[in-house]
């Protein structure tokens, strides 16, 4: 054999490994040896991390053992996606040590939690379309396993509602499949750039990976999900399997490649309904988890803006995919370094001290664009995006950015006020929680700096007029935050009940007051108010009947149906 064909081979390897050792100690887990799997956790991302470090960028390998053959490899953005990801997972897996000590089902979490694991390495390894659709599965069904983990009823009904939307994107995102392998006749991703694509494929793209990033109307999963898992599970969801639906969108509408400038509003519409809608419902939230929940799907909100504008035109692309990449990476480490900081909140009997709140508030506040952290290199990267693409998105730019990130520092203000209340029960790996979080905290608030892709972002960010620009949003959103605890201080609900409240339970009573102080409860000619009172009842009645069981079934069946019928 030549050397390069030795190389090729050990690349093949290593590349396998990274997918194929979670899937691995996965299996070791039903053996007697679970104990040393439980007790080598993180050892399972060191493979992911030497394909990283060790694979040649755009290189890509036959593996012909994998199901009906595939193809593996490292490009630019998947290197940058798989060191993210096996960072996160690395923390995460450390994370664990109490749950696996104290849980009785811990081989059962182990088995699940490996196996999502392996799903997302292999998901961001895999260059072609069945490889990608089977580790997107395997991941996204593994998921359920941590999501229903602590058995307990808000946890059953948590894994239902990530079942069915997770079933929708599936079924979704296999149509989108077969339609692209028919119009481009291979199986290779890297076959995509330069089709054309019918509005049905773009609409199937947005929901099988719209699921994943809790896109709307597809967000519901994601509070639930997050409160209802263990801490760690969460964080790897928050941190790194989220990042599969954006990767996906990447990998199968590949920026700079495609035009289409009518299905750009769409997500850019949709993406700023989810910025803002996030921040509303999370307000009226009172676990930790679920605040984190609905902060994620208005970043994701973000997120899927940023990817409506890079479909405005072939150029636009160019100048989106390094901008959300850097906001795919600011997102990750903060929202992860959030979580493991709830972990720690968890792990003491005492409230946080002020110094442990202040470290949680810069996280917290970069999630807003707080000068100085990375999240004001990824608002400024925003910012640039705008100004280069001109009319109208710089001048929309200016409101929705400066909105949004006062809703932001609301929302993390209240997250924070829930947090300083929480007393958890004291373990005795208290100490490692500790590193772990100032480990995430560190690389949340330095990486992006270093990082020679966001270098421009980084220093424009510094300038005088763009200090000024990040900072007001911020104190505008702690003012507002102070006049809203205020209001609502007289009107407390209880936690279990409030977390279990839909929008329409918080809108709808507001609606009525809002009624009744107008003087609106008979009717008056020429007017509509009236009516909308009587329509509250009604609207009640039907979120009630559109929550069933056989409801959501029966919608689920009439859209596989269509989407077969479709295909025929």
């Amino acid at each position: 054999m030549t050397p390069s064909t030795i190389q090729m081979m050990l690349h093949a390897l290593i590349l396998s490994l990274a997918a194929g050792t979670p899937l691995l100690m996965a299996a070791i887990c039903c053996t007697p040896l679970q104990k040393t799997v439980a007790r080598f956790l993180p050892c399972a991302t060191i493979p992911a991390f030497l394909a990283a470090l060790t694979t040649p960028l755009n290189v890509t390998i036959d593996v012909p053992w994998f199901f009906m053959g595939s193809h593996i490899g490292l490009d630019e953005t998947g290197h940058i996606f798989l060191c993210l990801t096996a960072f996160v997972w690395f923390l995460a897996s450390f994370s664990c040590h109490s749950l696996l000590k104290n849980d009785e089902r811990r081989v059962r979490f182990l088995l699940f939690f490996l196996t999502a694991m392996a799903g997302n390495f292999g998901l961001i390894l895999a260059r072609g379309m069945l490889g990608y659709y089977l580790f997107f599965a395997v991941m996204s069904f593994a998921a359920y396993g941590l999501v229903v983990h602590k058995e307990t009823a808000d946890a059953a009904k948590a894994g239902r509602i990530y079942l069915i939307l997770v079933m929708i994107g599936e079924v979704a995102l296999f149509t989108a499949l077969i339609i692209l392998a028919h119009n481009t006749g291979s199986l290779a991703i890297n076959d995509i750039a330069g089709i054309s694509y019918h509005p049905l494929t773009l609409v199937l793209l947005f929901i099988g990976f719209g699921v994943k990033i809790g896109a709307l109307p597809f967000h519901s999963w994601m509070m639930s999900a997050y409160q209802a898992a263990p801490i760690p599970a969460a964080a790897a969801l928050a941190g790194a399997m989220v990042n599969a639906g954006i990767l996906g969108w990447l990998r199968f509408l590949p920026l700079g490649q495609i035009s289409c400038q009518q299905k750009a509003l769409f997500f850019i519409v949709a993406g700023g309904l989810a910025a803002i809608y996030g921040v509303i419902i999370g307000l009226h939230r009172k676990q930790a988890g679920a605040i984190l929940g609905c902060s994620s799907v208005s970043q994701m909100g973000l997120i899927t803006v940023i990817f409506g504008l890079g479909l405005l035109s072939r150029e636009a692309g160019l100048s989106a995919t390094p901008v959300l990449i850097i906001y795919v990476v600011h997102h990750s480490l903060t929202k992860s370094s959030l979580f493991f900081a709830y972990d720690l909140a968890e792990k003491q009997s005492k409230t946080l001290s002020h110094l442990q709140m202040a470290a949680i508030l810069l996280p917290a506040l970069a999630l807003a664009g707080l000068p100085f952290t990375s999240g004001a290199i990824a608002k400024t990267a925003f910012k640039e995006l705008a100004v280069g693409l001109g009319e109208p998105w710089y001048s929309l730019s200016g409101i929705f950015l400066p909105l949004t990130a006062m809703g932001t520092t609301l929302l993390m203000f209240h997250f924070l006020s829930i947090l300083k209340q929480t007393k958890g029960t004291e373990t005795s790996d208290k100490v490692a929680s500790r590193v772990i979080f100032s480990i995430s905290l560190f690389s949340a608030a330095i990486i992006l700096w270093l990082w020679p892709m966001a270098g421009n972002s980084a220093i424009h960010s510094l300038t005088k007029t763009t200090l000024l620009q990040t900072l007001w949003p911020v104190v505008g959103g702690y003012l507002l935050f102070l006049v809203w605890r205020r209001l609502s201080s007289g009107k407390k609900v209880p936690s279990d009940k409030q977390d279990k409240q839909t929008a329409l339970d918080v809108i709808l009573p507001k609606v009525t007051t809002l009624l009744q102080e107008k003087n609106w409860q008979k009717p008056q000619p020429g007017k509509l108010e009236p009516y909308l009172h009587r329509l509250v009842p009604y609207l009640r009645r039907s979120e009630k009947i559109m929550g069933r069981w056989k409801v959501v079934g029966l919608s689920y069946l009439a859209l596989c149906l269509f989407l077969l019928f479709l295909l025929l």
